[in-house]
């Protein structure tokens, strides 16, 4: 047993970590909701402005992932093993930037149309945050009843495995169009972008099952 845990049962826990991590999550949701915005061909809004929001998101992630990271090293007593918090923060902020690559590979190739795969990609996206969201926000509860993250958890890999297919339609449907091959170049980077975005996701999803084994 580490020393954190051999004193978790006489000191109390900072529980100061549950809002930053559900902070990150949040902002993973609101991201994800733009990104169904810009690949939505019927906004209006202006694309720039979206993408540059994203990106505003992507700073606040970052300050917030830079706190939890400070707080870690002034704490003695973790409600989580340190690498435990460390671990799922990295995750999101993975996630987030993510979110951001989509948004800046948008931006820097100006594809002339997006698909309807892209948005069907952002939409699953999206659906995982959520899930995600809700996860992190039972870690809270973890010891005392596990269950709901387990259920978010599945739910995240039904939905990662609908995104694989979706992923893979998307490409055969792209390199069988009739598009000039600089056109299909792009679009495979932004669809392989985003399916990588559903992927991470997914992977933050193993970090809260890794829990449910070790503190469960």
């Amino acid at each position: 047993m580490n020393i954190n845990n051999l004193f978790s049962f006489f000191a109390p826990k900072n529980d100061d970590f549950f809002p930053m991590l559900n902070d990150t999550a949040t902002l993973a949701v609101k991201a994800s909701s733009y990104l169904i915005q810009l690949f939505d061909k019927d906004d209006e809004t202006d694309k720039s402005e979206i993408i540059a929001l994203i990106k505003e998101i992507e700073v606040q992630g970052d300050k917030i992932t830079n706190k939890i990271f400070k707080k870690l090293e002034r704490t003695f007593i973790t409600p989580f093993d340190r690498e435990d918090i460390h671990k799922i923060t990295e995750e999101i902020e993975n996630l987030i930037d993510h979110i951001n690559y989509c948004a800046q590979k948008v931006m820097l190739y100006t594809p002339e149309q997006l698909p309807v795969c892209t948005k069907n990609l952002a939409i699953i996206v999206n659906a995982e945050t959520v899930e995600l969201e809700a996860g992190i926000k039972d870690l809270k509860n973890l010891k005392k009843n596990a269950m709901p993250i387990k259920m978010r958890c599945k739910a995240i890999k039904k939905l990662e495995e609908e995104a694989d297919v979706e992923y893979q339609n998307a490409i055969i449907s792209t390199i069988r169009s009739n598009q000039n091959p600089i056109e299909i170049i792009k679009l495979k980077e932004i669809i392989q972008e985003l399916e990588e975005t559903a992927n991470s996701v997914y992977s933050t999803s193993k970090v809260l099952k890794l829990l449910l084994v070790k503190y469960c």
